[in-house]
């Protein structure tokens, strides 16, 4: 929670930390995004508000549409933000010994919370218009951005062909990890 607005005293922030006077940009946002993330991991996508992420935080309805366009772009920011760190790609000498520990990491995520998240908000997705542009955009294109850059670094080290497909290459690699996320099979 941010300072009561009407007293100015310090609260407890989401962390149990004392938070002193007004908040920083950066505290404004880690704290919606955390509310954000809990949220929907404790209600759901369809019973998360943007008034009830507000209500949690105390920050202001219009200080969260400032930073986010609709209740979907900020789930998923929350999300990319929550288990993006944890399955970036390590920066070894290999680049496709980079590949696999980064796909080990995702998928160890997708056996957490984080499997449980992404399995809901694809399906949402399949409802939800909004929710599928953000899911895009927070979510599939930075991770395939990134991948695309680790076999472009194993094309130029010689260890691919430099005529490989990397699109058709990246739906190969990643879509068994998806898959058996949204089955449950293996």
């Amino acid at each position: 929670m941010i300072p009561d607005p009407k007293t100015s005293k310090p609260t407890k922030g989401l962390s149990g930390d004392v938070v002193p006077g007004r908040l920083r940009p950066a505290d404004i946002r880690n704290c919606v995004l955390d509310a954000a993330y809990e949220g929907v991991l404790r209600d759901g996508f369809r019973a998360l508000t943007v008034e009830a992420v507000a209500a949690k935080t105390g920050i202001a309805k219009t200080s969260i549409y400032r930073r986010w366009p609709n209740k979907a772009a900020m789930v998923m920011d929350a999300f990319a933000f929550r288990i993006g760190g944890h399955i970036s790609f390590p920066k070894q000498q290999d680049p496709l010994e980079n590949m696999r520990q980064q796909m080990l990491s995702l998928s160890k995520a997708f056996r957490g919370p984080a499997g449980t998240m992404v399995k809901a908000l694809l399906a949402e997705s399949q409802f939800d218009q909004e929710l599928a542009k953000a899911f895009l955009k927070y979510w599939l294109l930075p991770r395939r951005e990134a991948a695309t850059a680790a076999l472009q670094d194993a094309i130029q080290s010689g260890q691919l062909r430099s005529d490989l497909s990397i699109p058709e290459t990246l739906d190969v690699l990643y879509g068994g990890l998806y898959y058996r996320l949204m089955t449950g099979y293996g």
